[in-house]
């Protein structure tokens, strides 16, 4: 038998349900900064590697290959940690959950540090993926869990804001400890002491009322039962089938959107409009700067005017954004540097997008699904991004890389259709599909 879900019960064409004004319990803001900083040093973690690699290749004397293979690994662990890690969270708690994903990469960071081989290094690496990989879904599904329904768009904004601070995090650190002359291994042995995050979070914080209702004793004949036991095929059970499928639509179709930006912008820059190195790190600070700004505005007003809309429009100004470049590469003209700084503006902005679809995927799953469900879609966005550099690498070398942009951010527009087919959210209080 199949079960409506809650949020199908829409008012006006989609329009979100008034609810009353809502504030953040103090219960709420303490989850909210600790998630904000688990996500500050996820990124420094996942960030120092690159950071560090001239060195760390210099002192193992890496082949190009063999580097490749390390940065491969670490997607790999991503993608794994995404699909497993989010199962204990659902059984065990979503504070549980992120300590194990915290400790994983803060220890794993600390192995590359103390690493005397390159498979050592390249383990260290696969497992400061996976704790990297499902700290996102479940940082992201306990934060919903906990703030209030109209404030929830801007707190997930902020949380995922943590992202660029960890990026600016990992570069001040790697500038110290090159000053100081401390070497590469310091960078990766600070970092484990974001580690003691885990004693807040176990003490400070509560499991959130959603996951706690979802694990109260049901009696026999429940739904739940009817459905059979928890898991991976629940989400494709006739009740979750539909949200499963959106899911992970909207992070296969924004992995291509987000990394095509984020890996191939700056090759452009220079290959196509043959600007010289500086210039194009001038480019991406001022682009992925803006970028900050556009995941914290996004979620106020994806609460305001609703997660469909505001998706829509982050998306098409990344479409916008490509399609200029493209017409400027192909108009013959020469392009100077401030001819660049206004798509690089839409660019940064675009990048925000992300903040919407993994607030919207973390609405529309039931509390006893929600981190598995939200898992499941994240990390078969993560294992299509394994595949994104390459594709879009093999379409610059038949094109150029601004033709490339374009296919990818081509392929994003599919975002806009598949979250068409879902409830708005905006607005509304987390509900169980079946308790």
């Amino acid at each position: 038998m199949s079960h409506p879900h809650p949020l199908d019960s829409e008012i006006g064409q989609g329009a979100a349900a008034p609810v009353p004004r809502e504030t953040m319990t103090p219960m709420a803001r303490r989850v909210l900064l600790l998630v904000f900083l688990a996500w500050v040093v996820d990124a420094a973690d996942s960030t120092m590697y690159s950071l560090t690699l001239p060195q760390v290749r210099e002192e193992f004397d890496l082949s190009l290959p063999t580097m490749g293979l390390i940065a491969s690994l670490f997607l790999c662990g991503s993608v794994l940690g995404a699909l497993l890690i989010p199962i204990i969270a659902d059984r065990r708690g979503r504070r549980i959950g992120m300590c194990i994903c915290i400790s994983i990469f803060s220890v794993f960071t600390g192995v590359v540090g103390i690493a005397h081989h390159a498979w050592v290094v390249a383990l260290g690496r696969f497992f400061t993926g996976a704790g990297a990989g499902g700290e996102w879904p479940i940082g992201a599904a306990y934060l919903s869990e906990m703030v209030p329904a109209r404030k929830r768009g801007l707190a997930m904004g902020l949380m995922q804001a943590g992202y660029p601070v960890g990026y600016f995090l990992a570069g001040g650190l790697f500038a110290l400890f090159t000053w100081l002359g401390f070497g590469w291994r310091a960078c990766f042995l600070v970092l484990v002491v974001p580690i003691l995050l885990c004693i807040p979070i176990m003490k400070w914080l509560k499991e959130s009322d959603s996951w706690s209702a979802g694990r109260a004793p049901q009696p026999a004949g429940h739904a739940t039962d009817a459905l059979g036991k928890r898991g991976f095929g629940l989400l494709f059970s006739a009740a979750y089938r539909r949200y499963t499928l959106i899911a992970t639509g909207l992070h296969v179709f924004g992995a291509i959107f987000s990394y095509g930006l984020v890996v191939w912008v700056p090759s452009a820059i220079v290959m196509d409009f043959k600007m010289d190195k500086m210039q194009s790190a001038q480019f991406v600070m001022f682009a992925w700067g803006v970028g900050t700004l556009g995941y914290l505005i996004a979620g106020p007003l994806a609460d305001r005017v609703g997660r469909k809309l505001v998706l829509s429009l982050y998306t098409l100004l990344g479409v916008a954004a490509v399609v200029w470049l493209n017409l400027m590469l192909r108009s013959g003209q020469p392009v100077a540097f401030n001819d660049l700084l206004l798509p690089g503006v839409l660019i940064g902005t675009s990048l925000g997008v992300a903040g919407v679809y993994i607030t919207y995927t973390s609405e529309i799953f039931p509390a006893h699904l929600r981190t598995i469900g939200l898992g499941f879609s994240v990390s078969i966005g993560k294992a299509t991004a394994l595949f994104v550099p390459t594709v879009l690498g093999l379409v610059a070398q038949w094109s150029n890389v601004t033709t490339a942009l374009l296919i990818a951010v081509g392929l994003g527009v599919l975002m806009i259709p598949i979250i068409l087919c879902g409830p708005e959210t905006a607005g509304r209080s987390l509900e169980d599909i079946i308790r």
